[in-house]
């Protein structure tokens, strides 16, 4: 029994200092002498709060009989308190009255202004209050938040405790700080006892707080239905509206508390109360689907075509949402189906957009204007074809709606559709007898935009509706031209297999073969050489398919055109030939070709220059040695022997480490670019900063959102090259913030790699990218029609169910990525805050038939791991390729990230200094032109390919 009590003793005391810690919030700061004064208690302020813990009274007493003891305060751990306090909080009654007949301040109060009467209220020990009463304790005194004791008592439902101060005279209506009154907490806590006794003590029912809410709105929002029924009785005045002007009846709408909003109507509450933008309570219930609740307005005659400030009805905001019943009670109630927005969006409108096709077929039922257009001139077809809600277009169709209805800009549903590669609207909307020939403004019919996007599956249904395959746009583009220049060379082979015209030119000149030989497309080259395309036709200024492929480089067009017959020698109107073009570029792999066909070495353009002359000029030495070789005349060309013979009779040598001893000059300059740099902000801690930014921005964007998977990605959240000038925050006026957006319900399998359990569509992994037709290759929209700065684009991506093997992760993978960071790295692949996914890209001549497999998290993660001259060296390679010589071949940021990242795990720790920052920037320059050399041009955007999609409102 004694090791029972010795036992049970222990467990007291540490819960006593348990508890003595964990008050800090309610006996705390300094009252009397500084927290700083003792860091724990002497033995007697042990022993009295062990005697109050344990309620013995002789030591009580004892400790009593010393008159400054009375009101003396302790301090544990920063806490300040006395024993009365203590004694209160722990309800020990009997201690309390000792301490009151020893004549303790019962009004003495914390730092932060709670009283022993308020501490015992709080806690709901209601004989501890009673003594306090009895001996004149402040029943209003209030903390410095302005809570007095009845608040706190209300607050927290101790009804005894409530009554017992009501009784003792307590101000019922004393507000806190923000005008919260006893009333209002116990209506919000739904304590409906308390509720009654505040209100039988006359407490005031329409107190409001600081931003307007009464006792009554609060109750309303919670949903504490008793709590509104007294509050009602009591006369409460159900529609006083808070700052905002949201009723009770609003609030409660908004939460579909169907109950609540029955007792209110009851109680005459005005049904068609609008908050400050114009919503009523039938728009907020429409909106959220409380059906029970828009039936409870309908009944109680409210205006079921009230509008908000910019126009939005209930029927709207309803079929917007999807809310099928809502939708059907509000129609049953003569809801005016063709009530439209400010901009022109009606109720069907804005339900074939959303794809809620219910909804559609009861508001077609209920006699909508089925062409109805908005401002732009979309109807609901339209918007239905452009987001590919085929049972919605079939609908509309079947009610008659106009499938030739253009938009302001001359798009119709078939061309939207055809522009989006969705082939069963297509199909729908060829048997409905749509225009298959009908153009936009600027002469684009659906073929056209088809064949620019790569829907082949929609491009063969249009064909086979005997669409003209040789209509132009205005810039006379035909659909062929325009499959060529992109590439897509399953529907070059579809309209050539239609009798398109191989050879119609644009205004400029330029045919279906010379664009595909500009851009590369060595397949659409081959095909249009099969049907018999003219190899030797010009564009205005001369220059031949030939011609522009030996400019560019692209050796394997240049040798199907000359296998072709192409005219090896046929010049631009200013006299270059394609051997001039080639040589001038330093294409020697072209000049070779060219060289072996024939080509004449000496032929000059108008201003004289041979092509010896321009690759001499150029530096290009392997192209020079190539020409003397075949007898070209050197005669007034200055020729550097030594470097001829150099390229001549070059020997492969094994490769040498890049040697760091800088030169004086280069150490000099290295100082210099670090230290512009570093005063620029480059430094791993700003960057480390702005990375945090980027965070809390995300997580900003997801709170606003309902917790949506938006994903901040990009320069702005990866720290380095959102700004090239400085870093400080600021994003630069051509940089933008790229918010990612995961949509929901659509995820892809890889064949080979996934292991999900069900997966039945699995789809190739080639290069990087996931095998799958239907999608633009556009990965980043930009958010339109707002001109403040930083610019955001909108990145739509779609989850996969796992990454594909990354390169510098792969076991026994020899690299200077220091090890916490390839662990780092490895996390991502498994974490759910960066999950695998693709975006809407393709490599060239792919658009439209896959999806780029994104390493954007892992990209992040590395960057965020970069040293002070690893991320410098970054910004530097980015400000040149962006800055200096983008414009000229291409490149962006990728590139440059990969080389950075190559640098980071082929360059060892020691090298990485301040005074090599100049030969490591050579370095990656180097890697950078010999990826180019092996890389082909990538495709570029022109004023043939336009997007007519419209952004949902």
């Amino acid at each position: 029994a004694l090791r029972n009590a010795q036992h049970r003793y222990q467990a007291e005391m540490e819960a006593l200092w348990r508890i003595l810690t964990a008050i800090a919030a309610v006996l705390m700061q300094t009252f009397g002498r500084s927290a700083g004064q003792s860091e724990g208690l002497d033995g007697t302020e042990q022993e009295i709060l062990e005697a109050v813990m344990f309620e013995n009274e002789t030591k009580v007493s004892r400790y009593l009989q010393t008159p400054h003891n009375v009101d003396r305060l302790f301090s544990i751990n920063g806490m300040i308190f006395s024993p009365l306090h203590f004694a209160c909080e722990k309800g020990k009654d009997k201690i309390v009255e000792m301490f009151i007949r020893a004549q303790a301040d019962v009004n003495l109060q914390l730092n932060t202004g709670e009283s022993p009467l308020y501490i015992a209220s709080q806690e709901g020990h209601h004989q501890v209050v009673s003594s306090l009463i009895k001996a004149q304790a402040d029943v209003n005194l209030q903390q410095v938040d302005g809570r007095s004791p009845l608040y706190i008592a209300s607050q927290n439902a101790h009804r005894q405790v409530v009554s017992s101060l009501i009784k003792a005279q307590a101000d019922v209506n004393l507000q806190r700080n923000t005008a919260e009154s006893p009333l209002y907490i116990a209506s919000h806590n739904g304590h409906h006892q308390v509720v009654s006794s505040l209100i039988k003590a006359q407490a005031d029912v329409n107190l409001q707080r600081n931003t307007g809410e009464s006792p009554l709105y609060i109750a309303s929002q919670k949903g504490h239905h008793q709590v509104v029924s007294s509050l009602i009785k009591a006369q409460a005045d159900v529609n006083l509206q808070r700052n905002t002007a949201e009723s009770p009846l609003y609030i409660a709408s908004i939460f579909g508390h169907h109950k609540v909003v029955s007792s209110l109507i009851k109680a005459q509450a005005d049904v068609n109360l609008q908050r400050n933008n114009g919503e009523s309570p039938l728009y907020i219930a429409s909106q959220n689907g409380h059906h029970q609740v828009v039936s409870s307005l309908i009944k109680a005659q409210a205006d079921v075509n009230l509008q908000r400030n910019t126009a939005e009805s209930p029927l709207y905001i309803a079929s917007g949402k999807g809310h099928h019943q809502v939708v059907s009670s509000l129609i049953k109630a003569q809801a005016d189906v063709n009530l439209q927005l400010n901009t022109g969006e009606s109720p069907l409108y804005i339900a074939s957009l959303q794809g809620h096709h219910q909804v559609v077929s009861s508001l077609i039922k209920a006699q909508a204007d089925v062409n109805l257009q908005q401002d732009d001139g979309c109807s609901p077809l339209y918007i239905a074809s452009q987001n590919g809600h085929h049972q919605v277009v079939s609908s509309l169709i079947k009610a008659q709606a106009d499938v030739n209805l253009q938009d302001v800009d001359g798009c119709s549903p078939l061309y939207i559709a055809s522009q989006n590669g969705h082939h069963q609207v297509v199909s729908s909307l060829i048997k409905a007898q749509a225009d298959v020939n009908l153009q936009e403004v600027d002469g684009c019919s659906p073929l056209y935009i088809a064949s620019q996007n790569g829907h082949h599956q929609v491009v063969s249904s249009l064909i086979k509706a005997q669409a003209d395959v040789n209509l132009q746009r205005n810039t006379g583009a035909s659909p062929l031209y325009i499959a060529s220049l992109q590439g897509h060379h399953q529907v070059v082979s579809s309209l050539i297999k239609a009798q398109a015209e191989v050879n119609l030119q644009r205004n400029t000149g330029e045919s279906p073969l010379y664009i595909a030989s500009l851009q590369g497309h060595h397949q659409v080259v081959s095909s249009l050489i099969k049907a018999q395309a003219d190899v030797n036709l010009q564009r205005n200024t001369g220059e031949s398919p030939l011609y522009i492929a030996s400019g560019k480089g692209h050796h394997q067009v240049v040798s199907s055109l000359i296998k072709a017959q192409a005219d090896v020698n046929l010049q631009r109107n200013t006299g270059e030939s394609p051997l001039y073009i080639a040589s001038g570029k330093g294409h020697h792999q072209v000049v070779s070709s060219l060289i072996k066909a024939q080509a004449e070495v000496n032929l000059q353009r108008n201003t004289g220059e041979s092509p010896l002359y321009i690759a001499s000029q150029n530096g290009h030495h392997q192209v020079v040695s190539s020409l003397i070789k075949a007898q070209a005349d050197v005669k007034g060309v200055h020729i550097d022997c030594q470097e001829v013979a150099k390229s001549t009779f070059a020997v492969e040598l094994p490769p040498k480490q890049l040697d760091f001893g800088c030169s004086p000059s280069d150490s000099e300059l290295s100082h210099q670019l670090h230290s512009a740099l570093e005063q620029s902000g480059f430094t791993e801690s700003r960057a480390a900063l702005q990375s945090a930014a980027a965070d809390v921005l995300q997580q900003i964007l997801r709170s606003r959102l309902d917790d949506n998977p938006f994903f901040v990605v990009g320069s702005y959240s990866e720290g380095w090259g959102n700004n090239l000038t400085t870093l400080d925050g600021r994003t630069d006026a051509n940089s933008d913030i790229d918010v990612m957006h995961l949509i929901s319900g659509r995820e892809y399998h890889q064949k080979s790699l996934c292991e999900c359990d069900g997966a039945s569509e699995q789809h190739e992994l080639v290069n990087g990218h996931i095998q799958c037709s239907g999608f633009a290759s556009n990965p980043a929209h930009a958010t339109p029609g707002c001109p403040l700065r930083p610019a955001l684009d909108n990145v739509d991506a779609c989850r996969l169910c796992r990454y594909p093997p990354i390169t510098p992760l792969l076991p026994n993978r020899v690299s200077n990525i220091p090890h916490p960071v390839l662990e780092a790295l490895q996390k991502v692949l498994t974490s759910a805050s960066s999950p695998c996914h693709v975006v809407h890209a393709a490599s060239p001549d792919r658009g439209g038939e896959e999806l780029r497999v994104s390493t954007s998290f892992l990209e992040n993660r590395m960057l965020r791991s970069l040293t002070t001259l690893q991320g410098q060296l970054f910004v530097t390679l980015k400000y040149l390729v962006k800055k200096v010589i983008c414009h000229k071949n291409g490149l962006n940021s990728y590139h440059v990230k990969t080389i950075a990242f190559r640098m980071v795990a082929e360059t060892p720790v020691e090298q990485w200094k301040k005074e090599n920052l100049v030969s490591l920037t050579r370095q990656s320059l180097q890697m950078l032109l010999d990826c180019v050399e092996k890389s082909r041009e990538q495709d570029r955007q022109t004023p043939d390919t336009p997007d007519r999609s419209r952004v949902a409102s």
